[in-house]
């Protein structure tokens, strides 16, 4: 897709120093990105390029599963605060400047430092996912194709998290500066080509469960009728 656009450089850096490239005065954008309330003030996003289904939080089976205090009829977790703070040593493993959304963004932010491990780094999420399968921490949210198409699938329960919304949408997002929203929109065409055509779906099926395939088809439909 970017071929069918002018773009000048491809930068590969960690969260933190993307962060604050984004904030200066030459256009840039990054990929994957959940919107969010505050990023929204500040940013500007593209259509949505990936949908990413059921987040879940992951434990590593070696360890003692949640008590079913915790857990609601539906074995999801009522609330992440109050479980990760029933015990001194849980620790959830996060990315460093990374957002997982407001809603858990607003749990995480609650949860003390002490009980969790930040990563750092380019590429994060596959050590992250490594120490997962090495039990090496306790918790980690990620997604269930993520989760499937690795090593780690094996060796890992998962809880789901009551009200978490049934699936996020990635973006590509820029910082609002009249350049980049011009490329925005040629960005976002290309995108349209790709839902209409069907590639966008083909695509992204590979990585689905047929339920999430058929989500996917819905999603996409619903995103076209808004864009028309």
């Amino acid at each position: 897709m970017l071929s069918q656009l002018t773009v000048d450089t491809l930068l590969f850096a960690p969260h933190e120093r993307v962060t604050s490239l984004m904030n200066g005065d030459v256009p840039m954008c990054t990929p994957y990105r959940l919107k969010t309330q505050d990023r929204e003030k500040v940013y500007v996003f593209s259509l949505p390029t990936d949908i990413f289904f059921n987040r879940r939080l992951y434990q590593h089976k070696s360890s003692q599963p949640l008590d079913g205090s915790f857990l609601n009829n539906q074995g999801d977790i009522v609330n992440l605060v109050d479980m990760m703070a029933s015990s001194s040593d849980y620790t959830l493993l996060v990315g460093a400047d990374h957002s997982y959304g407001d809603f858990l963004d607003n749990m995480i932010a609650q949860i003390p430092p002490h009980s969790l491990y930040t990563r750092h780094g380019i590429d994060p999420y596959t050590s992250m996912i490594q120490m997962l399968s090495k039990g090496r921490i306790d918790f980690y949210l990620s997604y269930p194709s993520v989760i499937r198409s690795g090593p780690v699938a094996e060796n890992v329960r998962s809880y789901g998290i009551a009200g978490m919304p049934s699936y996020e949408e990635g973006h590509l997002m820029c910082n609002d500066l009249a350049e980049s929203r011009a490329f925005l929109t040629k960005f976002n065409a290309a995108l349209i080509h790709l839902y209409r055509s069907g590639a966008f779906s083909d695509m992204a099926e590979k990585y689905m469960s047929n339920s999430e395939g058929q989500q996917l088809q819905r999603i996409v439909a619903d995103i076209l009728t808004m864009a028309d």
